[in-house]
């Protein structure tokens, strides 16, 4: 398998991963916000902690995206757009971790 092929099977996991811990981190805001559907402990621990996670899948589906859409309008040498790409998810994911 190539590495085309396997970035699009983790670029298909990680949208359907987004849209998973979307809809938990949704209905864990809406339990917070108005005491229902879960215990309040439960979803402050759910709304508060995984939003890493979040985070994580929305910058390699967002990144993965990116690399294909500037492979498409043939734009950069691929090895330095690959490199920037990784860069630019490190030091978001690293500034996201400095803020919590």
């Amino acid at each position: 398998m190539n590495s085309g092929r396997l970035l699009v099977k983790v670029n298909r996991i990680c949208a359907w991963m987004l849209l998973i811990f979307m809809i938990i981190f949704l209905v864990s805001g809406y339990a917070w916000w108005n005491r229902t559907l879960l215990p309040l402990k439960d979803a402050i621990y759910m709304h508060t902690n995984l939003d890493l996670f979040l985070v994580f899948f929305f910058l390699m589906h967002v990144l993965i995206s990116i690399r294909f859409t500037l492979a498409r309008w043939r734009v950069g040498h691929a090895q330095m757009v690959n490199l920037l790409l990784i860069a630019i998810g490190i030091l978001s994911f690293w500034a996201i971790l400095s803020i919590r």
